[in-house]
């Protein structure tokens, strides 16, 4: 009967210490694969923000700042002229930028699968998905619409004072006004500085993520050598690209910041 029961009891052990053996092999395989999806989510993101840096420093900041100098110029030259310090016939000097701007192929599907489905992040990093997908389409929509009026103002070149109003969002002949144009500049703008913000932050908090994955890995388990990508951009490059945490302080004040 002695042997009997000693020989359970040490198959009982032998079985729990197998099934415990088992269970830290899938759990750590677990956070093992959570880890290799965060730094694929946080590539992606920065995928993303790297492609809109790239579109305003090369393209959308030069243009955007340009048209918003030489409208603040305009109104002071209306202002001038309604006061008769300018001649009602001398035209404003002006050159409209043509030029179209393309939108960068970004991996937000991909991005968006990722965090919605194979990660359990906080509720801000999916929040940050979801706006930066709506601002991504946005902006997409924008380049659109805008490189259609170019089309517009090439194909009917209109006379200098109707292009100056069409431009600048001017009232013309007849008392009409149309405002696509200032509008589809300030959307520019507006949304390539969101699309940077957003997808910058969504990197910064897949990484705390990511590292709390981590650190939960090496409590647990021996030989750790899987590690978190670290997203650094450059100051120099980055300089007045990456809009400041202030201009989007309402949308950040629903979430508690990730740790």
């Amino acid at each position: 009967m002695t042997s009997l029961v000693g020989a359970l009891a040490g198959a009982y052990a032998g079985a729990y210490g197998a099934q415990r053996i088992a269970e830290r092999s899938v759990k750590r395989a677990e956070l093992q694969m959570q880890i290799r999806n965060c730094n694929t989510a946080i590539t992606l993101s920065f995928m993303v923000c790297n492609s809109m840096i790239a579109l305003k420093q090369q393209q959308t900041k030069v243009l955007c700042d340009t048209y918003f100098a030489k409208k603040a110029q305009l109104a002071g030259f209306l202002k001038m002229r309604a006061g008769g310090e300018i001649h009602p016939e001398v035209p404003f000097d002006f050159t409209a930028e043509l030029g179209s701007v393309p939108f960068p192929t970004v991996p937000i599907d991909a991005l968006r699968s990722l965090v919605y489905e194979k990660l359990p992040v906080s509720p801000r990093p999916i929040a940050l998905v979801a706006t930066l997908t709506g601002a991504l389409s946005s902006l997409a929509e924008t380049i659109e619409n805008r490189n259609e009026l170019l089309s517009k103002f090439k194909n009917a070149t209109p006379e200098h004072g109707n292009l100056l109003a069409f431009y600048f969002g001017l009232p013309y002949a007849g008392g009409h006004l149309s405002t696509e144009y200032p509008d589809a500049m300030d959307a520019l703008k507006n949304l390539t500085d969101d699309v940077i913000f957003f997808s910058h932050l969504l990197c910064k908090d897949l990484e705390a993520h990511g590292n709390q994955v981590l650190y939960k890995l090496r409590s647990n388990f021996k030989g750790v050598v899987d590690q978190i990508h670290a997203i650094e951009l450059s100051p120099e490059r980055t300089a007045d690209l990456i809009p400041p945490a202030e201009q989007y302080s309402e949308w950040m004040s629903g979430f508690r910041e990730t740790k």
